[in-house]
C-alpha cells in the first residue's frame, strides 16, 4: 500500500462537513491542487441527486439542507471567530479590520450573504493551510457571489498571490428577454505562495491558421512557404499549440450522454483536466472539499493523480462511488484503491457521529441527522429551527395522477426516548396535513411510544384495484436502519408507467 494510503487521506471519499474533515483529516501542507465548486442557491444538485439515486420524486421548491443561509446565532457567533483567527495572524491583520466592517455592512443588508461568506471564509482560510508552498487553488464562482468571495481571497491568500481570473465561455439556447444571454463562468486562481507549480498549456489552433499552413511534411508536421523580401522562399513549421490564455472558449458543457450524472451545474471533465495538467503531475495530490458528483476526482483518476473528495451528502458520495466503479472497472476497487470514510456501518460508529454533532459548531453538528435521514431515503429539511420538529421528508405518489404524498421525518439521537415525542410528532403530522410520519431514534422505543403509533391508523393507498393500507405513523431504530430495515411506505417506481 502507498505511503500515502498509509496516512489515511489519499484516494478517499469523506462523508462530512468539510472543516471538520480538513481539520481533522488532513494534514498541512499536502496538498498540490484544490479546486471547488462550492454551493450557493444550489438546492437543485442536492434534489436532483436525491431523486436520481432513490427514485423518489422531490416537490418543486423544496429547499435541501445544503443551501440553509441563514444568519443564525451560531453563524453570528462564526463570524466573530473568524474575525478572532484573523487577528492572530500577522498576515492578515489588516484584513481582520476589514472583515469587521464589512460585517456591519452585510449584517442587515444581506445577512443571507454574509452567512454563506462567513461558511466560506473559514473553509478557505484552512484550505491554504492544507496547500503545499508550491500549490494552488481554483475556485468556480457562482455570479451572484464571485466579487465577494474575490476580496475574501485577497485577504486569506494575498492579492499578490492571485494568478488569473480564468473566463470559461460557452455556447447555449437560452436568450432572456431582459438582458445579455449569460454564457460565462469565472474560476479564480491563487497560489499559496509567490512561486507555484504551472506546466503551460497549449491549445488546437484555428481552422484560420490551420489553412495558412497548407502543407504537411513526410512526417505529418504543418507549414507554410513564405516569401521573403529577397525573393528567397523560408519554410515555417506550425507549432504544436498555441498557448492557452485565461479565456476559455473550446470547451464545451457536458453533452454526452455518457459523461451526464444528472447533476444540474455538472462541469465538464475537460475542464477539469486542463486544471490539473496545468498546475499538477503524475502522483500529485488533488482535492475537491465541495466534490458533488465527482468530476474532479475522476479527472484525478484519468491522470494518474491522487485524490480527496469530501462531501456532506451521503448520496453524493454514493454517486461518485458509482462513477468510479463505471469509469475504472478494471482499476478502482474499494478498499484496495480507494476507502470511505465518515459514513457509518456499525453502532459504534453512529455513536462516533452523534459525538460529533454534539461537539461540533459547524454545519458537520446536523450530519447524523442527515445520515439517518439519506439512509432511509428520505430528503434533509433545511430549516435548522421552528420546523416544527419536522428533519425531512419521503415524497411518494399516492395515486395514478401522481399526486405526492409525504412522509414526515422526526429524527432523535438522545440516549431515551419518551412517548411525548410521538404524541408531538402525530401532532405535526396532523398540522402540516401530511400523509404519514417516520421516527428514527438511536434508543429503543419503549411500549407506550409503540402502542401510540399504533392508535395513529392506517395510510390507505388506492391503486387500479389494489387497496394497501400502510401504518400512519412509524418507528425505526438506528439498528434496525443498519441492518437494512425502511420505512413501509408507497414506492415510487410503482407508479412510474401510469
Amino acid at each position: 500500500m502507498p505511503a500515502d494510503q498509509k496516512n489515511n487521506y489519499v484516494n478517499k471519499l469523506f462523508y462530512g462537513d468539510n472543516l471538520d474533515v480538513m481539520n481533522e483529516k488532513i494534514p498541512n501542507n499536502s496538498i498540490d491542487l484544490i479546486y471547488l465548486d462550492p454551493p450557493f442557491n444550489s438546492n437543485r444538485n442536492y434534489n436532483m441527486i436525491y431523486t436520481t439515486n432513490t427514485g423518489q420524486p422531490v416537490p418543486e421548491g423544496a429547499i435541501a439542507f445544503c443551501d440553509a443561509w441563514e444568519l443564525t446565532e451560531d453563524k453570528l457567533d462564526e463570524v466573530q471567530e473568524f474575525a478572532n483567527e484573523l487577528e492572530t495572524e500577522d498576515d492578515n491583520a489588516y484584513f481582520a479590520d476589514f472583515w469587521n466592517a464589512w460585517v456591519k455592512a452585510l449584517k442587515y443588508q444581506n445577512p443571507k450573504i454574509l452567512a454563506y461568506l462567513v461558511f466560506m471564509a473559514r473553509r478557505l482560510r484552512v484550505m491554504r493551510y492544507k496547500l503545499k508552498d508550491t500549490g494552488s487553488l481554483f475556485l468556480h464562482c457562482d455570479p451572484t457571489a464571485s466579487h465577494y468571495i474575490k476580496i475574501i481571497l485577497d485577504g486569506i491568500f494575498g492579492h499578490k498571490n492571485f494568478r488569473n481570473e480564468i473566463v470559461w465561455s460557452y455556447s447555449g439556447n437560452s436568450v432572456p428577454k431582459n438582458f445579455f444571454p449569460r454564457k460565462h463562468d469565472i474560476i479564480l486562481w491563487y497560489s499559496k505562495k509567490d512561486k507555484c507549480n504551472f506546466y503551460p498549456i497549449y491549445v488546437d489552433y484555428a481552422e484560420s491558421t490551420l489553412k495558412r499552413y497548407n502543407h504537411i511534411d513526410d512526417e505529418g508536421r504543418r507549414y507554410k512557404i513564405s516569401a521573403l523580401k529577397n525573393g528567397i522562399q523560408e519554410i515555417v513549421y506550425m507549432k504544436e499549440g498555441k498557448p492557452c490564455t485565461d479565456v476559455w472558449n473550446d470547451i464545451p458543457i457536458v453533452r454526452k450522454k455518457s459523461e451526464r450524472m444528472g447533476y444540474p451545474t455538472q462541469k465538464p471533465s475537460e475542464l477539469l483536466e486542463r486544471i490539473i495538467k496545468a498546475t499538477t503531475k503524475k502522483g500529485d495530490i488533488v482535492m475537491d472539499p465541495f466534490c458533488g458528483c465527482g468530476t474532479t476526482l475522476d479527472a484525478a483518476q484519468k491522470l494518474n493523480r491522487k485524490w480527496i473528495g469530501i462531501d456532506i451528502c451521503m448520496l453524493s458520495v454514493s454517486l461518485i462511488e458509482k462513477r468510479l466503479k463505471d469509469n475504472y472497472p478494471l482499476v478502482i476497487m474499494k478498499g484496495r484503491d480507494y476507502t470511505i470514510d465518515g459514513i457509518p456501518v456499525t453502532m459504534e460508529q453512529v455513536k462516533e457521529l452523534i459525538h460529533k454533532e454534539d461537539t461540533s459548531k459547524n454545519e458537520g453538528r446536523y450530519q447524523f441527522q442527515y445520515w439517518a435521514i439519506e439512509k432511509v431515503n428520505g430528503f434533509a429539511s433545511t430549516k435548522k429551527s421552528g420546523d416544527g420538529g419536522i428533519d425531512g421528508s419521503i415524497y411518494f405518489y399516492k395515486d395514478e395522477k401522481k399526486t405526492l404524498g409525504r412522509m414526515i421525518l422526526s429524527v432523535k439521537s438522545n440516549k431515551s426516548v419518551t412517548v411525548s415525542m410521538i404524541r408531538d410528532l402525530i401532532g405535526t403530522m396532523e398540522n402540516n396535513k401530511a400523509d404519514m410520519a417516520g421516527f428514527i431514534c438511536y434508543a429503543d422505543p419503549t411500549q407506550d411510544m409503540l402502542n401510540e403509533a399504533r392508535k395513529a391508523g392506517y395510510f390507505k393507498l388506492q391503486y387500479n384495484m389494489f387497496n394497501t393500507e400502510y401504518k400512519k405513523v412509524q418507528i425505526l431504530t438506528v439498528e434496525e436502519i443498519l441492518n437494512g430495515k425502511d420505512f413501509e411506505l408507497p414506492f415510487t417506481r410503482l407508479l412510474k408507467k401510469s
